[in-house]
């Protein structure tokens, strides 16, 4: 099960009432080798799904789905929650403590982010009784500086976490308690610098797998080279569109033109306003 897979199954589902089902379903039996790979790209939203297309929403539940089933191979029994709004996308539960998730996805396209997009103040609040909050996104979408979100965590003892992070964990857990790292911000000074944050986390993460940093760093070079040939991708459709767009008639073209601006909408929207009438 590869990343075109993943793509095309989507797109074929997407729109039919039981999508999500049929996702899951598709990878009820995944591999941990194939979750282990999957976890490097599925951070990555591919450019050939449009901005916020019922598509796009889906290879969110993709991510979700995937951090479910890493939790359970991490002995943590997992499912994502059918739950609309004012909830987290992912619950797991141990003989312990129970501990709620949220996957993230960005397009490489889209420039900078802020803290909205990553909702560490809503998960919180999403973690209700349950124990632990954690939040996944790639690592080099993050904030690389200073952000609020990295003081957010601390204050509110959420881990915030990469997916070359989940990817370390899930490649050599052998039944290490993690309960440390879902601990993490309780104990880090008050800071929303980014290098400290995620030197900590890198720490920790060696710490409990008896693994030096030269390991992780190995583990981030993969993440890199990812992200290369999904940029390279992206390019690749954005060219091609290019090139279709160049074959076009004139009036199709006006007409694609007209339907991306909205424009027609926006005289609606207009039309609407200005339907006013003098209240009797």
């Amino acid at each position: 099960m590869n990343r075109k897979y993943v793509i095309d199954l989507i797109s074929e589902i997407t729109g039919q009432q039981n999508a999500f089902e049929i996702l899951e379903n598709a990878l009820i039996n995944i591999t941990k080798s194939v979750l282990s790979e999957s976890l490097l790209e599925c951070g990555i939203i591919p450019e050939c799904f449009e901005l916020d297309s019922s598509e796009e929403k889906m290879w969110a539940k993709y991510c979700d789905i995937l951090l479910a089933h890493t939790w359970t191979y991490l002995s943590i029994p997992s499912e994502v929650l059918r739950t609309r709004g004012d909830s987290a996308d992912v619950f797991g539960k141990t003989n312990t403590y129970s501990i709620v998730g949220d996957a993230k996805a960005f397009r490489l396209s889209r420039t900078a982010k802020n803290q909205k997009d990553f909702k560490v103040q809503a998960l919180d609040d999403w973690r209700k009784s349950n124990t632990y909050a954690i939040l996944v996104a790639p690592l080099y979408q993050y904030p690389k500086r200073t952000s609020q979100i990295y003081q957010q965590a601390i204050d509110r003892n959420i881990t915030l976490l990469s997916y070359i992070h989940l990817k370390f964990l899930l490649d050599h857990f052998t039944g290490q308690d993690l309960t440390r790292l879902w601990n993490i911000a309780s104990g880090l000074p008050k800071s929303n610098n980014a290098k400290l944050y995620w030197e900590a986390i890198d720490r920790m993460v060696c710490q409990i797998f008896r693994e030096t940093d030269s390991k992780l760093k190995d583990y981030k070079l993969q993440v890199i080279e990812t992200t290369k040939e999904l940029g390279q991708e992206g390019i690749d459709f954005w060219k091609a569109k290019i090139e279709s767009y160049k074959k076009l008639s004139q009036e199709e073209a006006i007409l694609r033109l007209i339907k991306a601006e909205k424009i027609k909408a926006k005289i609606q929207t207009i039309r609407k306003a200005i339907n006013i009438t003098i209240p009797e």
